[in-house]
């Protein structure tokens, strides 16, 4: 296949975002690195400046590759701790939240996930405040059911039971977002992420 050139327009148009620096470690001389590695989607949030070095240390190398939805959480947020290997542990925890709506999990694995999320969050610096806000966002909520005092299938008691989980898929879609950038800005206050 072809490498189609990157348009003169979106190419400094990236480069004007990072200030033509390595998005990576401020380098100078930056390449454009595709992160889905498709040399045809010459979308802006598809390209990143990075610096020769780090061009081919960090995506060219099979050993060490970044895998692409975290190279598209770095790209989004633009925050370097987001490739440090301690942020690793709160990218995995993290990841059901992509593609919910289309997450073929049942909703108990869901909220499991949900839970370990929130309780890895709330060991961490300043974990308490972050796990708060996370519980508010992504834990299903206890919900007080109605149902028949009588033995056999209860069709309404399903009905509710199905709303409940219908609901919670969407609470987590409508909530994935701004969890994340709960989950990025909690890096600020990491030694870690700041060395």
């Amino acid at each position: 296949m072809a490498r189609e050139s990157i348009p003169k327009g979106l190419k400094e148009k990236v480069l004007d975002e990072y200030d033509h620096r390595c998005a990576v470690c401020g380098g100078d001389r930056p390449h454009l690195h595709h992160i889905d590695e498709n040399a045809t989607n010459n979308t802006q949030e598809n390209l990143l400046p990075l610096c020769p070095n780090c061009h081919l240390r960090d995506q060219h190398n099979p050993t060490r590759k970044v895998d692409i939805p975290k190279l598209q959480l770095f790209r989004k947020f633009k925050d370097p701790g987001i490739l440090k290997p301690q942020f690793h542990p709160i990218y995995v925890r993290q990841t059901f939240l992509d593609d919910v709506e289309v997450n073929t999990e049942t909703v108990d694995t869901l909220e499991k996930h949900a839970t370990e999320l929130i309780e890895f969050i709330a060991s961490l610096e300043m974990g308490e405040f972050y796990s708060k806000r996370l519980k508010e966002l992504i834990a299903r909520p206890n919900r007080a059911f109605v149902f028949s005092l009588g033995g056999g299938h209860d069709p309404e008691f399903e009905r509710q039971m199905n709303r409940s989980r219908q609901d919670y898929r969407q609470q987590l879609a409508d909530n994935n977002q701004y969890a994340k950038e709960l989950l990025i800005e909690l890096l600020r206050y990491q030694a870690w992420a700041n060395s």
